[in-house]
């Protein structure tokens, strides 16, 4: 891929923000409401046979939250699997219990995957609480719980976001920057990357969100995120990660896992793949498309191998767009959490209103002279 200039939008076109566009912009009403919730819902994943499950942070403001979710039959989150899991209040111990849920997703073996950072957004997670849970989507029984030792993840590193291909499991650390990889088979378990310049931002690219907001609290304190989105590519040749505020970049997943390679000698084989708007989520799919949550613009861009990019969809609902998901029915969904409205982010003002959407989509064949094409499960 070619680099693309951060500021190039789209098929030529301008746009304003959300209060300034019609609801829905090149999307003819596509987007439909999958789900509506009274917490801050931020990642999403649909089940083989169509049941979908919500990811809900503990984030100021949403301290009651039950953290992982079943939505039932009429559109509203349950708590999901049930009892301890879901009733975590401060000072309780969090290893059993979700704690600060910041992503979630569904692979090929129709299981759920949780990551749980172990404490509330600006705490530091007591030992065992940070932690990768598996689920049976059918029963909720916990088929896996990963923790791992101060080696992989040290004092200050973070869990983010997760993704599965064939045996091994990628998860970034957002905290110090980094990303492990994990074999369950094996019990390999690799740390790479490791605080390296090319995992963080670099201080030139702002996370911002509608209207060149950039995000800050009263103190105009910014978040300061680093590896954060991770996408596999269907092949397992690619591992492309970002901050939020871009740019999106790449790295062989050999290279990642030859330990010949220190990393520092790592670090000099990242390629920048685009300039890109700050995105909340991301999703690939079995072309290669890259999905980019655009927080900026209120809308989901697709980022094609070639370095083509259209617009998917543009909606003043589209609020803090996050993670992504495809389903095996090629129904994109997009959690709208409203992240840059929360006080952390917005100067101080806490300006979020529930309920907080869920929107989906049936994914065109092509877009733009963009051929599309099904989700990547692992």
């Amino acid at each position: 891929m070619m680099p693309l200039n951060r500021r190039a939008m789209l098929g030529g076109l301008v746009f304003a923000t959300s209060g300034l566009f019609p609801r829905s912009v090149l999307a003819d009403e596509k987007l439909s409401v999958a789900a509506r919730s009274p917490f801050i819902a931020s990642g999403v994943a649909v089940a083989h046979d169509g049941t979908v499950f919500l990811g809900m942070p503990r984030f100021p403001g949403m301290e009651h939250t039950f953290s992982l979710a079943r939505v039932n039959a009429a559109g509203e989150p349950v708590s999901f699997p049930g009892g301890h899991w879901n009733d975590w209040r401060e000072g309780q111990d969090g290893s059993n219990s979700f704690v600060m849920v910041n992503a979630i997703h569904i692979f090929r073996d129709n299981t759920l995957w949780a990551v749980d950072q172990g404490a509330p957004a600006g705490q530091r997670p007591p030992p065992g609480a940070q932690k990768l849970v598996q689920l049976d989507t059918t029963n909720g029984n916990i088929l896996r719980i990963l923790r791992f030792p101060e080696a992989v993840m040290p004092s200050g590193a973070q869990f983010n976001d997760l993704r599965i291909h064939g045996n091994l499991v990628f998860v970034t650390d957002s905290g110090l920057g980094g990303v492990i990889i994990h074999d369950p088979e094996t019990g390999m378990t690799l740390r790479r990357l490791s605080g390296q310049v090319v995992m963080r931002n670099d201080g030139v690219h702002l996370h911002k969100g509608i209207g060149d907001h950039i995000l800050q609290d009263e103190h105009a304190k910014r978040p300061d995120v680093a590896s954060d989105d991770i996408e596999v590519d269907a092949t397992g040749i690619w591992f492309y990660f970002s901050v939020p505020a871009g740019p999106l970049k790449r790295i062989r997943i050999a290279d990642l896992l030859n330990v010949a390679f220190t990393d520092d000698q790592l670090a000099k084989k990242v390629e920048i793949v685009a300039e890109i708007p700050s995105i909340g989520g991301t999703c690939i799919d079995t072309l290669g498309n890259i999905y980019l949550s655009d927080a900026e613009n209120c809308c989901i861009t697709v980022l094609a191998p070639d370095g083509k990019r259209a617009i998917l969809v543009q909606d003043s609902r589209l609020i803090s767009p996050d993670a992504l998901f495809i389903d095996r029915h090629r129904r994109l969904y997009i959690p709208c959490p409203q992240l840059q409205k929360l006080a952390m982010f917005n100067n101080g003002h806490n300006e979020t209103h529930p309920p907080f959407l869920v929107l989906s989509m049936v994914l065109p064949a092509s877009l733009n002279g963009i051929t599309l094409g099904e989700g990547v499960e692992g």
